[in-house]
């Protein structure tokens, strides 16, 4: 990371018109997906990334490049894939809460879309039944009920969890009945959870999914084609390399182990990582306002640019979500020597907007730069205009022969840009 601070410096690409800013490290990236390809190459399995972890465009033209699909947790993140290039067999609309126009927008667009629950199937019959065009894939979500991971707030597959139909004994025969009286549902789709999920629950929530496909082909055989798996698997915030127990290779060979039938071919299956596969490319970068240590035997509070405005989960559920930190000077040089403990408080008009308390760093001072790691997934796309605070920008850097190379994928935002979420500056009657 060194010599891609000492680039930003050069460039000037942290100062007082844009005290914060995020890097990607592409190379960092390609590998990840390299190493998940390895892992599943069959050519009966489409990777879609899941864009709400980080949709910007260069990243997703880069994610196209690879042959990946796109898992969209809205119809906007589906148009942005399909505005892209992704094709649209490889969008995965998963919304939870899909309008009518969303669904038949998205059915003659040809996307795989994902149904939630029981009124969305009616509503996608009734529209089936004067429909003329080819209908796309289309999936019923269900809930394995496998239980919950370490976060709650991740955790999908508990009775009380908002997506899906959850199978149980007493709902099984209801959600076979839906197959049967719909031959247009052609796929199943789980997700359990992500970040804290151990992974032989998700290797458990496929092993379900699969149990409930082999009921449905005796009922109506032929009917699944797909089988969407989800993603989700965990990562680490607090160690610098990703965990050994949460490889692809790891999880190929535990539903190799559980579900061979998995691999057979007979089926499409659908992946849907995100945070694995872009983490520890991130990084998030911020100028030390000041320091205020005035109270004696109090830890002082270092006033940066980042806090719930790119970090609500860290800022609410610190105990949940905690980054690893590092701090530079304003020449781009690593500190080093004795540490001190700090909290660290956002540029937010509130007093519980800190990005973390009581990290040790090496003798913080104003200007200084301090370094959020693994920051590629669930923060920029995370963004709230709370205090209309500026968007900083977004660039993505390669290594060619030992020299960082640095690309714009966002400017950082404007006054005028971020003022005009806001509305037009005259009312109009409707």
């Amino acid at each position: 990371m060194k010599d891609v601070i000492g680039k930003i410096v050069e460039k000037n690409l942290i100062d007082d018109d844009q005290p914060s800013l995020d890097v990607f490290d592409l190379d960092y990236f390609d590998k990840r997906v390299e190493s998940l390809f390895k892992a599943f190459p069959e050519d009966f399995f489409t990777h879609a990334l899941s864009i709400k972890a980080n949709p910007f465009r260069c990243l997703l033209k880069q994610v196209l490049k690879h042959g990946m699909g796109a898992e969209c947790a809205s119809f906007q993140e589906a148009i942005h894939a399909k505005n892209l290039g992704f094709s649209p067999a490889k969008i995965v609309y998963d919304s939870p809460v899909k309008t009518r126009k969303e669904m038949f927008e998205a059915i003659k667009l040809g996307f795989y879309m994902n149904l939630d629950n029981e009124l969305e199937i009616q509503q996608v019959g009734e529209y089936l039944a004067t429909y003329s065009g080819p209908v796309p894939a289309i999936g019923l979500r269900i809930n394995p009920v496998v239980g919950a991971g370490a976060d709650l707030m991740v955790s999908t597959a508990t009775k009380q969890s908002k997506f899906g139909l959850p199978l149980l004994e007493d709902t099984r025969e209801k959600i076979i009945k839906y197959f049967e009286d719909n031959k247009w549902l052609t796929a199943l789709h789980i997700h359990v959870g992500s970040q804290g999920i151990p992974l032989d629950m998700f290797v458990k929530g496929v092993e379900v999914m699969h149990k409930f496909v082999s009921e449905l082909e005796s009922r109506v055989p032929g009917q699944v084609k797909t089988i969407d798996i989800g993603g989700g698997l965990s990562t680490s915030y607090t160690d610098s390399q990703e965990p050994k127990a949460f490889t692809y290779q790891t999880y190929r060979d535990k539903l190799q182990e559980k579900i061979p039938e998995l691999f057979s071919g007979k089926y499409e299956i659908v992946t849907e990582f995100g945070r694995s596969l872009l983490l520890k490319a991130g990084t998030s970068l911020t100028k030390i306002q000041s320091v205020k240590n005035w109270v004696l035997g109090q830890k002082p509070i270092l006033m940066t640019h980042l806090g719930t405005n790119q970090f609500p989960i860290e800022v609410y559920c610190p105990q949940v979500r905690k980054h690893r930190f590092s701090i530079y000077s304003a020449d781009g040089k690593k500190k080093e020597g004795e540490e001190i403990m700090v909290d660290i408080g956002g540029p937010l008009c509130f007093q519980g907007d800190y990005l973390a308390k009581e990290v040790e760093l090496s003798n913080p001072e104003p200007e200084d730069i301090l370094v959020v790691h693994d920051t590629g997934a669930y923060t920029m796309s995370m963004y709230c205009r709370y205090n209309s605070i500026l968007a900083g920008g977004v660039y993505g850097y390669r290594r060619q022969d030992g020299i960082v190379e640095l690309e714009c994928f966002k400017k950082r935002e404007t006054i005028e840009e971020c003022m005009a979420f806001w509305g037009q500056e005259q009312s109009q009657l409707v």
